[in-house]
């Protein structure tokens, strides 16, 4: 086959122009989303080490389900079948967001246990994780404050079982 150089000149053209050429739309989303997943799920994990609970890994149907709930920007639970941990605010960081959760570990005693947002984050028997921060105009969450941060992650297997506590929630 005989290529000559007006070919070759377009072709090179023509892979100019698709390198060129700019980020599709989503890309943003899809960082934010990757962002997301790498933060929560290292949030999660380094906090469920410090409990005696294994790593969870990532599940994106688990993350698709906190998308599609965490966009309407309603601040209830979704009364889905997956474990569940909502946080809302206004100008906090997810590291802030996370530690709304953490906080209640004070509050435990495994006595008289409880469910929490804490005793869900290190449940022993949920395996896998999947979160999604929504931005949500305001009047959504919050009244007057302007946009706010909805974070909801979703766990299977679900905790909080009630009479599973001690198997499942280390201090």
């Amino acid at each position: 086959m005989l290529i000559n150089l007006t070919t070759i000149v377009a072709l090179l053209a023509s892979a100019s122009a698709v390198i060129a050429a700019p980020a599709p739309a989503h890309a943003d989303s899809d960082i934010a989303a990757r962002d997301t997943q790498s933060t929560w799920l290292t949030m999660h994990n380094n906090y469920r080490a410090q409990h005696g609970a294994k790593a969870l890994t990532w599940n994106s149907t688990l993350a698709s389900y906190a998308q599609t709930y965490a966009n309407k920007c309603v601040f209830n639970h979704s009364g889905g079948k997956y474990g569940e941990n909502l946080a809302a605010g206004v100008g906090y960081d997810d590291a802030a967001l996370f530690k709304q959760w953490t906080d209640e570990s004070s509050s435990y005693s495994s006595s008289n246990p409880t469910a929490s947002h804490f005793t869900q984050v290190v449940w022993k028997s949920s395996t896998q994780l999947g979160c999604y921060k929504a931005s949500c105009a305001d009047g959504t969450i919050f009244t007057g404050y302007g946009k706010s941060d909805y974070v909801v992650c979703e766990y299977s297997p679900a905790g909080n079982v009630i009479g599973q506590f001690a198997a499942n929630v280390q201090k």
